[in-house]
């Protein structure tokens, strides 16, 4: 009897309550209300809000409030500020990268290379023999911007390993003895290998032409092609490749630093 009595008497209470509190709590996130049962005169109720409304939540209700402690899975927005942070990190430690690299310096490595490999070019154009008909082809002009494709590839291997890798191109690093030999054969050791892999993947000259000639035109790189003799061919001309530019780079760079 009692019991019957004090339902009807809370339960008004409790819907009142359930009335006021999304009214009250208007600036919070949301409001879920895990259970209520008026049998029992149960209730619990989970906030999840931002900091400052669950400490108020918490200063005013501290025996009907719960909270977790927030994490990026249960507020998507904290989880794009997030992403945006370290997304801005990057963007600003590339920037401070860029910002320290002397463009001078990049322009007179691209020049050493670019004429390194028309030289290059030049070289085995030579050696090649007398050509049966006198002039320019067709032929000739297609393997002429081959060689100036290659040169660009170079170019840009070079300059993305001596800025993001070695750091060749530092304004505070441009009179190091290091940027003399050091940095230039590093440099020269990760961007050769690459060039010479995409010159034999294309058939551009000169390494992707004496793969072709020694290969009898195939330009198949995969593991069940490649037998001794192939893994030979192309670790000599990576060798080549890699003696030739290191020489060429190490040369300018000393001419420049101490007697230019």
């Amino acid at each position: 009897m009692f019991s019957n009595r004090l339902h009807r008497q809370t339960t008004p209470l409790l819907l009142l309550l359930l009335y006021i509190l999304p009214l009250w709590s208007s600036n919070c996130s949301f409001i879920h209300v895990a259970s209520f049962s008026p049998s029992s005169c149960g209730i619990r109720i989970r906030f999840g809000a931002s900091a400052s409304c669950v400490k108020r939540h918490q200063r005013i209700f501290p025996s009907i409030t719960h909270t977790t402690s927030p994490s990026r899975y249960h507020y998507p927005q904290l989880k794009i500020q997030m992403d945006d942070e370290n997304d801005n990190s990057t963007k600003h430690k590339i920037d401070s990268i860029l910002e320290q690299v002397d463009p001078l310096e990049i322009r007179l490595d691209a020049t050493l290379l670019a004429i390194y490999v028309l030289c290059r070019f030049l070289f085995y154009d030579v050696t090649t023999g007398v050509k049966q008909s006198p002039g320019w082809e067709l032929h000739d002009a297609i393997m002429l911007l081959q060689t100036f494709s290659s040169a660009i590839v170079l170019s840009a291997l070079w300059t993305l390993v001596g800025v993001f890798g070695t750091g060749l191109f530092q304004y505070d690093a441009t009179n190091d003895d290091n940027n003399v030999w050091k940095k230039p054969l590093i440099n020269a050791i990760i961007s050769t290998p690459l060039w010479v892999l995409i010159e034999v993947a294309f058939g551009w000259p000169t390494a992707g032409v004496f793969w072709l000639e020694s290969t009898g035109g195939n330009r198949d790189l995969g593991g069940s092609f490649l037998g001794d003799q192939e893994w030979s061919l192309l670790f000599t001309l990576m060798g080549a490749g890699f003696l030739g530019v290191g020489f060429m780079m190490v040369l300018g760079r000393y001419l420049r630093q101490y007697i230019a």
